[in-house]
């Protein structure tokens, strides 16, 4: 029984593997049943023991690229071993390799979209936002912990998934090399523009030590809205920090911090 069942699922994993090629090479609506089967050398009644129809495949072939991610990016937020950074780091990593390393099926998807019927299609539009939900938030997370610079978090995760996703339409082991070292170097860039630095390093000079206060102020903001929903023992002590009404110090425009000189009075 066990030997059958593992017959079976090696089987379809190779009918996937066909079909994706298939979809992405000639699309989804011009592929036919025929064709998979010929594809995989058998007749179109062995075909029809394992699948009932082309919809069937094209449902299991969305499940199996996107679930994917989402399980790597709700695995990746449950790690409690991992700094907030290294969560996001790890997640990215795994959704590079995994897109390298099933390049038809992505493509597919991609290829494909306007020709799905229209279960699948909403399914696939679920699945594309739960993703970017995720990836959203554990960008969130790494932004309140001050891992990462105060920016726009949805932005963030929409660059990462567009890097990631990309790979799936350029990688080939045979001149990039395996699949691990290419999200090395991804996940290497894409750390180095959102992340702070450990050293807190900035040119010399008092406009660049004004654009890191910006920048610190930025994160200020965002520690302060998180706190309104979650007050501590620490909130008791913000009302000392308002400036009083008339201090000089209070008029000021928080544009005058925008690291740049100020104008010369006339």
């Amino acid at each position: 029984m066990s030997r059958q069942h593992s017959r079976r699922q090696l089987v379809s994993n190779e009918l996937l593997e066909h079909a994706a090629r298939l979809f992405a090479s000639q699309g989804y609506a011009n592929t036919s049943f025929q064709d998979i089967a010929d594809s995989m050398g058998i007749s179109r009644p062995a075909l029809y023991h394992y699948v009932s129809n082309k919809e069937e495949i094209l449902a299991a072939l969305v499940r199996d690229v996107l679930e994917r991610v989402v399980e790597i990016l709700q695995q990746a937020r449950a790690r409690e071993d991992m700094t907030e950074d290294a969560r996001v780091e790890e997640a990215l990593r795994q959704i590079i390799v995994n897109n390298a390393r099933n390049t038809a099926r992505f493509r597919l998807l991609d290829r494909s979209e306007p020709d799905l019927p229209v279960e699948i299609a909403e399914m696939h539009r679920q699945a594309r936002r739960r993703v970017l939900e995720l990836l959203t938030e554990l960008v969130e997370d790494s932004i309140r912990a001050g891992y990462f610079r105060p920016l726009p978090a949805r932005t963030v995760a929409l660059g990462l998934l567009g890097m990631a996703n990309w790979v799936a339409w350029w990688y080939r082991s045979d001149a990039d090399g395996d699949a691990e070292s290419v999200a090395g170097v991804l996940v290497d860039l894409a750390m180095a523009g959102v992340r702070r630095d450990n050293k807190r390093q900035v040119r010399p000079g008092p406009w660049a030590a004004l654009a890191l206060l910006k920048e610190d102020i930025a994160h200020l903001e965002v520690a302060l809205l998180s706190a309104k929903n979650e007050p501590t023992a620490d909130s008791a002590i913000l009302p000392a920090l308002s400036v009083p009404e008339g201090d000089s110090a209070g008029a000021r425009k928080s544009s005058d911090i925008d690291g740049n000189p100020p104008h010369s009075s006339q």
